[in-house]
């Protein structure tokens, strides 16, 4: 894959690291799966640091290790750097530039794995696609992704995600992308990118590195999203939506007996296994990229009409006589608020039941957005909220105040709240289980399915 010599060149090493032609045939950053021959970087984060395990990694038979501090362990094969995470980054760099292959490079606030997912399905019909496992979206993951790009790709897929400042651009460097795709601007790590301005142009950050050739896909349908058209960038763009006029424009929305979604667009109709209407635009940007990248829509259509939506997006299952809707992988206001419309539009003989954890990440407007949330539930359909986590304490207020019509049970424990689920659901019921990541909402689903 490389070789020493190569690590050298990347790191700008000047001094002698050991015989340059050694072969290094891939990078870890896990003493736990690193296998021989392979070179360790020991990676610092908030809740690990990869300095402690450096034994372990010689011991399995690491080629050379990369370290930010210094340690007691064997000095030879050490390579002592500032950064070992910003090193990860500038490996997977030099690996991409070594490839003359499409990238298409996937952000915003909500849906960007199931953006993902349909577009590396749809793409799949003629290119041999790589795309980040699940949502390794990350300063770790998109990397990691890239090192397992080969000749035989010929084409990826990635969504670049993000908490603070600076995370995008640094991302967009790294992967040079040919496309990039943005799907909505929303309320999502507040914390550290403080407003939705902010969000706008941190997400923005994935131009800063794009082939001037390439092209921005964008849903016209968001605000924020708008401003792209003001933007002098030399890209061309392409846009998609359901209101607005757009290129991709989607109409005569629909759904079925089956809780399924049919909507047409340039006199062809697509179906989609799942109710939720927010799909149709995670569709669109499917379509918009297959057609970029001659897919003929017949193939579009079978495809997208077998498309699986991953666990924990809004993936729905049978459940004794109703429906269970898994939303448990995050949350946040744009998510939250489309769920919840998922929920609102189902069709069932039973009760509309939603299980729900805190909204994470929101910073000093937390109460605000779950705030909004109640009011926005109790404009709906739905009969009973579940609810637990110390923000939902406000959603729980507000709903009381402005729908008596509405139960509402709160728990301050989610073991408390599983057992006493089984006393509120019944076998027709549809349950929406969703909440942050943080609250562990997956275990709800969990004694469900049991």
């Amino acid at each position: 894959m490389f070789t020493l010599k190569e690590i050298k060149h990347v790191l700008k090493k000047k001094s002698n690291l050991g015989d340059a032609n050694i072969k290094i045939k891939g990078i870890s950053i896990d003493s736990r799966t690193i296998k021989k021959g392979e070179l360790f970087i020991a990676i610092k984060g908030p809740n690990f640091d990869g300095h402690k395990f450096i034994n372990t990694a010689i011991q399995k038979g690491a080629t050379a290790i990369i370290i930010s501090q210094q340690t007691k362990s064997d000095p030879r094969g050490l390579i002592l750097v500032k950064d070992t995470t910003k090193v990860l980054g500038m490996i997977a760099e030099y690996h991409r530039q070594r490839f003359d292959v499409p990238v298409i490079a996937i952000t915003g606030s909500a849906g960007k794995t199931t953006t993902k997912e349909m577009v590396a399905d749809v793409l799949s019909v003629r290119y041999r696609v790589l795309k980040n496992y699940k949502t390794e979206n990350n300063q770790y993951g998109v990397p990691l992704t890239l090192l397992k790009l080969k000749s035989s790709h010929t084409m990826v897929v990635l969504e670049l995600g993000t908490s603070q400042k600076g995370d995008i651009a640094w991302l967009t460097q790294i992967v040079r992308p040919t496309v990039a795709i943005f799907t909505n601007i929303g309320a999502s790590h507040l914390q550290g990118l403080k407003t939705l301005a902010g969000i706008f142009r941190e997400k923005w950050g994935i131009t800063k590195y794009m082939n001037h050739e390439g092209y921005i896909i964008f849903n016209r349908d968001d605000q924020y999203l708008r401003r792209i058209e003001d933007k002098t960038i030399m890209a061309k763009r392409i846009t998609y939506a359901i209101d607005a006029s757009a290129e991709y424009k989607a109409s005569k929305i629909t759904r079925t007996k089956n809780n399924q979604l049919q909507f047409s667009m340039n006199r062809h109709v697509f179906t989609l296994k799942s109710p939720a209407s927010h799909n149709i635009k995670n569709a669109l940007t499917a379509i918009s990229c297959g057609r970029l990248f001659k897919i003929t829509y017949n193939e579009i259509i079978t495809r997208l009409s077998r498309f699986t939506f991953p666990d924990g997006r809004q993936s729905i299952q049978k459940w004794q006589k109703g429906w269970l809707i898994d939303d448990t992988y995050n949350a946040n206001p744009i998510s939250f608020n489309e769920a919840i419309q998922t929920l609102n539009n189902f069709n069932i003989t039973g009760k509309k039941i939603l299980v729900c954890g805190d909204m994470a990440e929101l910073g000093i407007q937390s109460q605000k957005y779950h705030q909004e949330l109640g009011e926005h539930i109790a404009r709906t359909s739905i009969e009973s909220v579940v609810a637990i986590g110390i923000e939902m304490q406000q959603t729980v207020k507000t709903i009381k105040n402005l729908n008596k019509n509405i139960q509402v049970f709160y728990y301050i424990k989610l073991s408390t709240l599983i057992q006493r689920l089984k006393q509120i659901i019944n076998p027709m019921d549809v349950i929406l289980v969703k909440g942050s990541r943080c609250m562990g909402m997956e275990k709800v689903v969990d004694y469900l399915r049991n």
